[in-house]
């Protein structure tokens, strides 16, 4: 496969499982290591000998399926404050990350000293999420963020990946869930066993092509579809 990511896009990866989702993902912050190949970040081959995979992922946030998988303080604020300790900033510096983060998550500061295997899946998202957000980073790539969460949760991520758009964040988002992907994403990879079979805008993709991938189009882009076949125009009557 071949592709790149521009500054400040919003990409969505999609595909079956076991399509490579997940194991692409961890190549863009040099977790994994590609067998052939290479991954390069402003041109410069993550895996060449003397590149700073450190520096790499300060700028590269990646949050796993499972919030569990990251969370290891004793509390929250420990939690969350891991990150940018590790850039060597001052100690008020990271309290005010720290806080700054969990309310950019719309967790208030009563959370700081829960132990974070005490909350919900939808909090223990959150958290892991603030975990990264506290580090400032360029690029977030997300694996499955709305996983276990119900309507308010996925509100809730929506919500946060909305703010980090603002902030001219680039944004790539591993998910099953066309509907979320339609909405937050400018445009979709979709794997089929390790390949990329299209690349471009999620309503463009052809339906053949996404059943293949075990997909479907998005509810929106279903509806815009039997409308036009019925000759209704979306924009006079809605």
């Amino acid at each position: 496969m071949n592709f790149t990511i521009g500054e400040a896009e919003r990409v969505a990866i999609v595909g079956r499982s076991g399509s490579g989702k997940t194991t692409l993902m961890q190549m863009f912050n040099g977790l994994l290591r590609p067998t052939r190949g290479q991954i390069s970040l402003d041109g410069c081959d993550i895996h060449a000998s003397g590149y700073n995979l450190h520096e790499l992922r300060t700028r590269i946030g990646l949050a796993f399926q499972f919030p569990e998988a990251q969370l290891f303080g004793m509390t929250v604020s420990e939690d969350v404050a891991f990150g940018p300790a590790q850039l060597k900033l001052a100690a008020d510096e990271v309290h005010l990350r720290v806080r700054a983060s969990l309310l950019q998550v719309g967790l208030t500061e009563e959370f700081l000293l829960r132990n974070p295997m005490t909350l919900s899946e939808g909090e223990k998202r959150r958290v892991a999420l603030a975990g990264i957000l506290a580090m400032n980073p360029e690029m977030l790539v997300l694996d499955e963020p709305t996983a276990s969460l119900d309507a308010a949760g996925v509100a809730q991520i929506k919500q946060i990946l909305q703010e980090c758009f603002r902030q001219g964040k680039t944004v790539v988002l591993v998910s099953h869930d066309v509907d979320f992907v339609a909405e937050l994403a400018e445009r979709v990879l979709v794997l089929q066993a390790g390949e990329i079979i299209f690349d471009g805008a999620s309503d463009a993709a052809p339906a053949n092509l996404l059943a293949r991938a075990g997909l479907a189009w998005p509810r929106a882009v279903r509806l815009r579809k039997f409308l036009a076949a019925k000759n209704i125009s979306c924009e006079q009557n809605f």
